[in-house]
């Protein structure tokens, strides 16, 4: 090989390194089709959910209920501070609370029992359900997001990210093809976009899975949003004591009396269902105990316990039993009351 040759050779090997080098920079600062999409599904979801107006938001306060499965609503309020503050307080059926909070450094939980740091992937959970700015910080929580590909929520049609937080922690996050709106983060679903001034925010939420688990999802529903309120940063920072117990709002606290033998032989019968014939219920003694049965129970019984000596319930579910007696004593009735009263007829 001549030196010429040799010369050329090294010439060429040098401006394909080159080329290859600069093909690599090019590559990796260029963006790709996915962080294009995902920057406009941002763009989109801060639009549609009040745009300029969010970065205005100073506090937010909510109030409603929640509800689990088929039992009863019980009262939540939460209050967020910009930026990124927040606070979580929820009454349960029996009187005992829960608190969540950010200060904005750290997350905390308190009980009845105890105040302790929060876990990292349920502060992140709150911070999507909590952050009143939260479509303005999206990319600041998940700094990694991949698009997935698309799903139903409901009845709208949706586009799925699957996002990455610093600490590794990953959700998915679907938004609406449409409106632009967050439709899903994890297992929340947000439902009724409503206007509050100049935003949309979500009226009900649903936590949890349904379908053959419907007992397990909750339904949280807001009756009451307000802006730009007062809010003292101590409302934030994590308290130095638990939680008292408060009034229930769903069960009354019962106490069981004793009654003798003959009151409790007195109830001992069948009942039928007012609105269904094919239905009775069914009472039974068992030494001193007084039990209840149903024809659709396949013959499981449960205790119910004397207030009075007409009066019963069940530990531990909200119902009440009221034995209805005639002139002459004689128990003609069952009153069932539960979230509404059926008054089952004594047949023999």
């Amino acid at each position: 090989m001549t030196a010429l040759k040799k010369i050329i050779l090294v010439w060429l090997l040098i401006l394909l390194l080159f080329f290859l080098a600069f093909a690599q920079e090019d590559n990796e600062t260029a963006p790709t089709r996915d962080s294009v999409s995902i920057v406009k599904i941002i763009e989109n979801c801060i639009k549609a959910s009040g745009g300029p107006a969010l970065a205005e938001i100073k506090t937010e306060a909510r109030k409603g209920t929640m509800q689990r499965g088929v039992t009863g609503k019980v009262p939540l309020e939460t209050v967020a501070k910009a930026p990124g503050k927040w606070r979580y307080q929820q009454t349960f059926a029996w009187g005992d609370q829960v608190g969540y909070g950010f200060d904005g450094t750290s997350a905390w939980v308190q009980d009845t029992t105890t105040v302790s740091p929060m876990n990292p992937r349920q502060r992140l959970d709150l911070q999507l359900l909590l952050d009143a700015q939260i479509p303005l910080n999206i990319q600041k929580y998940f700094p990694e997001m991949m698009i997935k590909g698309s799903e139903k929520v409901g009845d709208r049609e949706a586009t799925t990210i699957v996002a990455t937080s610093p600490d590794g922690i990953q959700t998915e996050l679907a938004f609406d093809n449409e409106t632009g709106l967050l439709l899903r983060a994890g297992e929340m679903v947000f439902e009724d976009y409503r206007d509050v001034g100049r935003l949309k925010r979500p009226f009900r939420i649903l936590l949890g899975k349904d379908e053959a688990e419907k007992h397990l999802q909750m339904k949280m529903q807001f009756i009451e949003i307000r802006h730009d309120l007062e809010v003292d940063d101590a409302k934030f920072r994590r308290p130095a004591s638990v939680l008292p117990f408060t009034e229930a709002p769903l069960f009354k606290r019962r106490k069981q009396v004793d009654v003798n033998l003959e009151v409790l032989e007195a109830c001992v019968g069948n009942y039928r269902h007012p609105e269904r014939p094919e239905v009775t219920y069914t009472v039974t003694r068992q030494q001193n105990h007084l039990m209840l049965g149903r024809t659709d129970w396949r013959g499981q019984k449960v205790e119910i316990m004397p207030e009075s000596e007409t009066d019963f319930f069940i530990e531990f579910l909200n119902q009440e039993f009221h034995f209805v007696k005639d002139a002459a004593g004689k128990v003609t009735h069952l009153e069932i009351k539960s979230d509404r009263t059926l008054k089952a007829e004594r047949i023999e």
